[in-house]
């Protein structure tokens, strides 16, 4: 499963990811297993977000979980590409 990863901001300037997938947001939140230093959320009609409540650990969570992090022009054309298939 290839699974596309985005990092941002919380507003309390945490660092969370955001992924999609070809395959759909809930397969992709099925396959991530995310691990007690990181927070999750995922739910229906959303893509599913992890949150690093230690620092390191979403980066432990990208190498596990063989996540492909994107920039956010590459994610914008790979959301345009994958279309309503995400959800």
């Amino acid at each position: 499963m290839v699974i596309y990863g985005l990092y941002g901001f919380t507003h309390g300037w945490g660092r969370v990811l955001t992924v999609m997938s070809p395959e759909g947001a809930a397969a992709a939140a099925r396959h991530i297993v995310a691990g007690e230093d990181v927070e999750t959320n995922a739910a229906d009609g959303r893509l599913p977000q992890y949150f690093e409540k230690r620092r390191g650990a979403l980066a432990g969570l990208v190498e596990a979980n063989g996540i492909v992090v994107l920039d956010k022009a590459e994610w914008d054309a790979r959301k345009r590409d994958l279309g309503d298939g995400i959800w």
